[in-house]
């Protein structure tokens, strides 16, 4: 029997009718040949024109032997088969008696001859030689040509039903010419049989990048994310309007949009949050809107209490500093020079905010100004955070879709998660990664070897990651291993674009990338808060590292005893 590739035709293949003639002739040619013949079947090959575009080719069946050399072979089925020399056309009739246009066997045969034998001199796998190499065609339903049927198509280069049937494997013999080989031909040779398995049989696995994942999920989100805005046409009549939802479902980017439409019309917008790499990554990316100062809530109470000459209390501690000084500070500005106040305020990430700052946030608000605050739902983790801000009589509304996400790292997350309902509207995604590792040491390595992995491996842009490690030495030791390598860090206040940010989950708060690595450990980790913020920092791909003891708090919600 001859060696054959593929050994089994797949049943697609079998059960196709439009290649019915293809699997007659592979039967026939695995049943009369032996297995010093080598044959092929569909062969396709890019090869390039006379003026240098691309073409495609496909070669039916090539046979090939190390002695006698190679039989390329065109077959086409049909009960007839006709050419017409007045619109240089090939027909074949089937067996329901329609007809269809073809392209020309003979010219087809002809050209896969001359670019299997192209590409087989061009192989380092064999020395270039003359060898013998031949075209055919086979009609499995029509009776043999009478006599020749053109200068270029010899009656015997033709193997049709009958010598299918009765003298297929002398038919294959003569038109590789077995036993006569020409006198200036060498044989193909066993390197030759090795050279075309590379070409034409030669396995290979081209593996699924989770690179290639990312790219898809960011299509899917691209494509949700206007259905986010539809809020605030909702809101637009309502003064003041608290807007609620989990994790991913929009929060940020509602915010954005609503601070560029309140600018775009022209009334003083504020946007504002209490994280200082959020506030720095909005400010980037809303840099020189007329009518929008953007800003941190802290940093703000700074500036404006400086421009309207409010002294801030020297010597007071730091925390009632940002607690009250501040904030208190802000208030007194406001009321000194009523003209710093805004049409609009726009406050994201509000389950950060105290009690008491909603006070300096309301006097920074002209009166009938809009107020939207964005906060998270997610009482597990946040409580009763409303409270203050409901004292400003702010309508709810809720986000209810989580459109950030994947489903995978959605599930994940909501482990730390006890709210309404959020349902998640992202691409399923890749399992979450969960990498065992005991003690600080290991947990580097195995970081750091995860990101050498996506990166150099699974094509995953640098820009795309951020490794968030709340145990300080940890991070330190994190840093230190990456410093000097290709791979360029940065950090959350820095967030340049193409490398890729080592931080704390707490600094990494209300920002995202598709890929996070969580390196577990530190005492803020335990913290559900903390937990819930990293999982869902991750929009495509989360990988963490941590203990099994970790493991177990971080996938089930369920510490050790």
């Amino acid at each position: 029997m001859a060696v054959l590739w593929p050994g089994i035709l797949p049943r697609a293949v079998r059960d196709d009718p439009r290649r019915r003639a293809e699997v007659r002739v592979y039967e026939r040619l695995a049943g009369v040949l032996d297995d010093s013949y080598h044959v092929f079947y569909s062969s396709p090959w890019l090869g390039m024109d006379r003026l240098g575009n691309e073409k495609d080719g496909e070669c039916d069946f090539l046979i090939a032997h190390p002695e006698h050399g190679i039989l390329a072979i065109e077959v086409k089925g049909g009960r007839e088969i006709a050419f017409d020399p007045s619109d240089g056309q090939w027909r074949s009739t089937d067996a329901h008696g329609f007809v269809h246009r073809i392209k020309d066997p003979v010219a087809q045969a002809r050209s896969a001859k001359h670019e299997i034998l192209k590409r087989l001199n061009a192989s380092p796998k064999w020395r270039t030689r003359r060898i013998h190499v031949a075209h055919a065609v086979i009609f499995p339903g029509t009776g043999s040509p009478p006599a020749n049927l053109g200068a270029d198509r010899p009656a015997h280069i033709f193997c049709c039903s009958r010598q299918l049937r009765e003298s297929f494997r002398d038919w294959v013999g003569e038109r590789l010419r077995a036993g006569k080989r020409p006198d200036n031909c060498e044989a193909l040779g066993h390197d030759g049989i090795a050279a075309l398995e590379r070409l034409l049989a030669f396995p290979f696995t081209l593996s699924f990048r989770i690179g290639a994942a990312l790219a898809e999920a960011e299509d899917e989100f691209r494509a949700l994310e206007p259905s986010q805005y539809h809020i605030l046409e909702m809101i637009a009549d309502i003064p003041r309007a608290l807007i609620r939802g989990g994790a991913g479902t929009g929060k940020t980017v509602v915010a954005i949009e609503a601070a560029l439409r309140s600018a775009r019309s022209g009334r003083r917008t504020l946007l504002t949050c209490h994280s200082r790499p959020l506030a720095l990554h909005l400010e980037r990316k809303l840099k020189d809107v007329d009518n929008l100062t953007v800003a941190g809530f802290h940093g703000l109470c700074g500036r404006m209490s400086s421009k309207a000459a409010v002294a801030v209390p020297s010597g007071t501690r730091e925390r009632d500093l940002y607690e009250f000084a501040l904030p208190n500070a802000l208030c007194e500005a406001m009321a000194t020079i009523p003209d710093f106040r805004w049409d609009t305020i726009i406050v994201d990430e509000g389950q950060d905010f105290h009690a008491d700052w909603w006070i300096a946030i309301d006097a920074c608000l002209r009166p009938g100004g809009h107020l939207r605050v964005c906060m998270d739902s997610n009482q597990k983790v946040y409580g009763n955070a409303a409270g203050g801000v409901q004292d400003l009589e702010v309508v709810p509304v809720r986000l209810s879709r989580n459109l950030r996400n994947t489903r995978k790292i959605h599930e994940a997350a909501s482990v730390h998660y006890s709210g309404p309902e959020i349902i998640p509207d992202g691409p399923d995604g890749i399992d979450v990664a969960w990498i065992a590792a005991d003690n600080a040491a290991r947990k580097v390595e195995e970081a750091y070897r995860e990101l050498r992995r996506l990166v150099f491996i699974e094509e995953v842009a640098p820009g795309d990651i951020a490794v968030l490690a709340n145990d300080p030495v940890i991070r330190a030791q994190f840093i230190e291993k990456g410093s000097g390598t290709s791979i360029a860090l940065t950090d959350a206040d820095a967030l340049a674009l193409e490398d890729v940010v080592v931080d704390t989950v707490r600094r990494f708060k209300g920002l995202e990338r598709p890929v996070i690595i969580l390196i577990a450990g530190g005492d803020e980790l335990d913290r559900r808060e903390l937990a819930y913020v990293a999982f869902s920092r991750a929009r495509a791909c989360l990988c963490v590292v941590s203990s099994e003891g970790e493991a177990r708090w971080l996938s089930r919600g369920v510490q050790d005893d």
